[in-house]
């Protein structure tokens, strides 16, 4: 499992596009939350990277290549 999703998280990274909307269920969102800022996927044993069921996440590279989460699991487009 670990294998495929390095290969997905290689082919949206190596992607020609500026935005991009990924859908998924929680524990996979939170592996990806992990592997975008760089940490070993293992971490998620002893942390949590933690969004709300439907929330928005917005996650960006700044021009130095320094990755940021600005929003994880953002439910305020529901008010």
């Amino acid at each position: 499992m670990k294998q495929i999703i390095t290969i997905f998280f290689n082919e949206i990274m190596n992607n020609e596009h500026e935005n991009i909307i990924i859908v998924s269920h929680g524990d996979l969102l939170s592996v990806f939350n992990a592997m975008w800022l760089g940490m070993d996927i293992e971490m998620l044993n002893k942390c949590d990277l933690f969004g709300f069921a439907g929330g928005v996440s917005f996650m960006n590279e700044t021009v130095n290549g320094k990755r940021v989460i600005r929003r994880m699991g953002d439910m305020s487009f529901i008010r």
